[in-house]
């Protein structure tokens, strides 16, 4: 079986150049904005979320020592804050 003699479409064109900007003073995006430089409030939400997990999940671990027993709702706290914290960016990628 022999190759056929016409030429794919992909061997006509040239070289692709990309166009690529590698220096950042260009175009930043800061901590709390998206790829467009729009402020993102998802973002900053998502943020407040894990600082709270922190602030649940140090208490979970430092009330007991002292005596206190919050009868495991700390771990709970803590988990709901983590989800709210991870779980947004995860849905809005996906759609």
């Amino acid at each position: 079986m022999a190759a056929p003699d016409n030429q794919s479409p992909l061997q006509g064109q040239g070289p692709l150049k990309a166009q690529v900007s590698l220096s950042p003073s260009e175009k930043s995006a800061g901590f709390f904005q998206d790829d467009d430089g729009v402020a993102c409030s998802l973002r900053m939400m998502c943020m407040v979320s894990l600082m709270g997990a922190i602030m649940f999940g140090l208490l979970t671990l430092y009330l007991p020592a002292n005596g206190i027993n919050d009868g495991g709702n700390g771990i709970y706290f803590t988990m709901v804050s983590l989800v709210g914290a991870f779980a947004p960016k995860v849905i809005r990628k996906a759609v």
